[in-house]
């Protein structure tokens, strides 16, 4: 039969957050992925051929990506602090 939680206990407080911690960092990450990867098919749509130049969705795109780069790199850097 499992323990009953001791929830005075510092270590089992720790672990817990530790955990939790890490599973927000990786979902971080995987949401810069996401970003990145909505700003690429943004950016895609956003370019007119005719005149080689951005629409207001491209320059859109533009700023998903950044901002999906910095959100993976950073979450990538927090995950490696961890160990």
């Amino acid at each position: 039969m499992a323990q009953p939680r001791n929830w005075d206990d510092r270590k089992q407080s720790c672990s817990v957050r530790e955990e939790k911690r890490h599973a927000a960092n990786t979902r971080m990450r995987n949401s810069g992925v996401g970003i990145f990867i909505m700003g690429i098919l943004l950016l895609s749509r956003g370019v007119e051929a005719s005149t080689n130049t951005l629409t207001p969705i491209g320059s859109i795109g533009v700023l998903f990506i950044v901002f999906g780069t910095i959100c993976f790199l950073w979450a990538w850097r927090l995950i490696q602090l961890e160990k």
